[in-house]
């Protein structure tokens, strides 16, 4: 179908080469619009020196981003290609830290890439006072007011606790001496490279003289610095994004840093507020939400459509989900085109039927390793957390193993590992067991006396020895008595109805969701958008194209749902 601006998307696409900020609906055609924006930048400066560059925040999005632009510069000269589309950390790591930033960790070796919880890291622990962090948890911010760095530790699901800089600073350094990095500290080395160096932010002032971020309430407080100093240098940046669906508040990125360049002083803003994706009552709730005066575009489809909510047993979820297949059946919508969003991961696991606990240390990575095979069947994620579990196994083992395993040019001995882990993940009869096992009772005792064979044949072929402790980080700690993995009614039918947390579903349109609310989802969703709750309420919202189920606990006050009747949301029909 032929692209057909409108006059919003015109005004952006043509606008002249200063400045802008673009705050736009969800629906609206951003993508469309930032990539013929690209293509336009780069036409106008016809052949000049330099290359336009283009980031966003998610892999997928800048697959999408390039196919488009290919298709867009399809016969057009040779200068349309001088663009880079990439995610903003991987133009950290390859335009700063790799090629400079090891001169200022004083690192050993060229930079790598690491998760922060590999086991020649637990000398590098931070501690909060009380307890000791991995630096996989450290989160790190600028504060201008005070000109200095301000660290913290944030455990998975738990609030950041702030650290002394000195203790946060040594293990830094520490880290950074062995040439190790994660992608929280590669924003940091590279911070403070460009700051040691300012001729490198000079010369990617000049090779990037014009930058559009895309999703770009997704802008943590560390990429943020990272831009401004490229603002300053030269470079002239652009902002796409809507504020209301910064979702991602443990990294620093609320949308703040989005709100504020829209008011900067020589910055054009331009609003992009038509909602292409959305029925107009699903749009009308939605602002009524985030106060907003979206338009809709699309005319209403023959099928049931709108917003409504349902109220269920908090302690029978599956309930739920099971009405709403009713629905969906009874009112034409396939279970292809219908999601399940969830605020929580393990409301999404306990829907799926997977279990809540699944241990720790290696006994962790294993079972997410199976999880991932069995579940999901992603073979190249299940070998990346065996790979993780078997180093934890390994008498000291070099820093780099985890990362020349999982590298498919692997030499040696490494390639021997690799092809012995390989068909351990591959083989739920002999290797890796079956997801479907009760995990204490029959999972892990299993688990165990494979490795034990596994690890016979790794020393008998290489030069790799388990550890002699090996079994004791092979524990049944924090794994449940059921099986990893229960296979549900919803999984096991033809009509399997996808089942995913709000932040997965960032960025899509969907034609039928159920969003499955707790009360304080739903009391900080009709808040407003002060709140990441509120925000991630707001975005489950606006997945919807055609039919928005909300789901109520029957545990939450009344007035919830007459709250939800002001908004022009009304109560599914018994």
């Amino acid at each position: 179908m032929e692209f057909q601006p409108t006059k919003e998307q015109s005004d952006i696409i043509n606008a002249d080469l200063s400045p802008h900020c673009v705050i736009a609906c969800p629906g609206s055609g951003k993508t469309a619009t930032a990539v013929r924006r690209l293509l336009k930048i780069r036409t106008r400066l016809q052949d000049a020196r330099g290359y336009i560059a283009l980031f966003s925040y998610s892999n997928i999005a800048v697959e999408t981003f390039r196919g488009r632009y290919r298709e867009l510069s399809a016969g057009l000269p040779p200068f349309a290609d001088r663009v880079l589309i990439e995610t903003a950390d991987a133009f950290l790591a390859s335009y700063i830290l790799r090629p400079h930033g090891g001169r200022v960790m004083e690192a050993s070796r060229a930079p790598f890439l690491v998760t922060g919880n590999e086991p020649f890291l637990r000398g590098a622990k931070i501690s909060d006072g009380t307890y000791p962090h991995d630096i996989s948890e450290l989160r790190i911010k600028f504060l201008p007011s005070l000109g200095q760095f301000e660290f913290a530790v944030q455990p998975p699901g738990r609030a950041a606790i702030v650290v002394d800089s000195g203790v946060a600073q040594a293990a830094i350094r520490k880290v950074g001496k062995m040439g190790a990095y994660t992608y929280e500290l590669a924003r940091y080395w590279s911070l403070l490279t460009l700051v040691e160096e300012p001729r490198i932010l000079k010369a990617l002032a000049t090779r990037f003289p014009h930058l559009l971020v895309d999703e770009a309430q997704d802008i943590g407080p560390l990429h943020g610095l990272l831009i401004s100093l490229l603002s300053e240098a030269g470079s002239i940046v652009s902002l796409v994004g809507d504020p209301n669906q910064g979702i991602y508040d443990f990294a620093g990125a609320d949308g703040s840093f989005l709100r504020d360049y829209a008011k900067t002083a020589g910055v054009t803003c331009f609003p992009l507020s038509e909602n292409r994706r959305s029925v107009a009552t699903i749009v009308d709730a939605s602002n009524s939400f985030a106060v907003t005066k979206s338009t809709p575009y699309r005319t209403a489809c023959d099928r049931t459509h709108g917003v409504f909510y349902l109220q269920y047993d908090e302690d029978n979820v599956d309930a739920l989900v099971t009405t709403f297949k009713a629905i969906l059946e009874a009112n034409k919508y396939t279970a292809a085109e219908a999601a399940v969003l969830c605020r929580s991961a393990s409301t999404v696991d306990r829907l799926k039927g997977g279990g809540h606990a699944v241990g720790q240390g290696a006994t962790e990575r294993f079972a997410l390793s199976a999880l991932a095979r069995d579940r999901h069947g992603d073979i190249a994620a299940s070998f990346e957390h065996a790979t993780a579990g078997l180093v934890k196994l390994l008498a000291s083992p070099e820093n780099n193993l985890y990362r020349d395993i999982l590298d498919t040019s692997a030499t040696g001995n490494v390639k021997v590992l690799r092809r012995l882990l390989w068909g351990f993940v591959r083989s739920a009869a002999n290797g890796l067991p079956d997801t479907q096992m009760p995990g204490k009772g029959k999972w892990h005792p299993q688990l165990k006396k494979r490795l034990a064979l596994l690890l016979d044949e790794m020393e008998a072929r290489t030069c790799y020895k388990r550890s002699p402790t090996w079994t004791s980080n092979l524990t049944v700690a924090k794994l449940g008595d059921e099986p990893l993995w229960k296979t549900d009614l919803a999984q096991g039918d033809e009509a399997a109805i996808r089942v995913d947390t709000v932040h997965q579903a960032k960025g899509e349109g969907i034609a039928a969701v159920l969003f499955v609310a707790r009360t304080a989802d739903l009391t900080k969703l009709l808040a407003g958008m002060h709140t990441e709750e509120g925000r991630i309420g707001y975005v489950a919202v606006t997945r919807a194209e055609d039919l928005l189920v909300i789901g109520v606990p029957n545990t939450a006050p009344k007035k919830t749902g007459k709250e939800l009747e002001g908004r022009g949301i009304r109560a599914w029909p018994a």
